[in-house]
């Protein structure tokens, strides 16, 4: 029998409600408990992502707080992989919606397989797939059926 995901994260619950603020110029935010504004759409492919991509994070591996500095250190390492992997990339904070906890991620342009691979290997539970449209969870450490977001009530 398989793990469920609050095992895996126990903060899993609150992932569809996180807000992801993006380091774009003009900056951008997208509140997952709601479709993405077409507004906030067209600013993200003026800044690149006009494809879909993943937000992930290296902090916290395995839903297990890590100390400030050893998640800088994991997102730094991150970084300087993904500038050497040649990725288009930008930072994303990704928060709850009163802003209490956050963890700096990245958006990526890379293929679905291979950030749940990349996920995988940063010891991350799930991420966040964005496909064009609309965003959604995708398990990468956890074997679930990709969420879609927002979740309907």
């Amino acid at each position: 029998m398989g793990a469920t995901p609050e095992q895996h994260d126990p903060d899993w619950p609150r992932y569809p409600e996180t807000i992801l603020s993006f380091s774009t110029n003009p900056p951008v935010e997208i509140d997952l408990r709601e479709l993405p504004p077409a507004r906030a759409i067209a600013d993200l492919a003026a800044a690149g992502f006009d494809q879909p991509f993943a937000v992930l994070t290296a902090f916290d591996p395995r839903g297990h707080d890590l100390s400030p500095a050893e998640n800088e250190a994991r997102q730094r390492d991150l970084d300087v992989r993904l500038t050497k992997g040649g990725h288009e990339f930008v930072s994303v904070e990704a928060c709850s919606p009163d802003r209490s906890h956050c963890e700096s991620s990245f958006a990526i342009v890379m293929p679905q397989e291979k950030a749940i691979a990349l996920a995988r290997e940063l010891g991350q539970v799930a991420i966040f797939w964005f496909d064009g449209k609309r965003f959604w969870i995708i398990g990468a450490m956890l074997e679930a059926d990709p969420l879609m977001l927002p979740r309907s009530s």
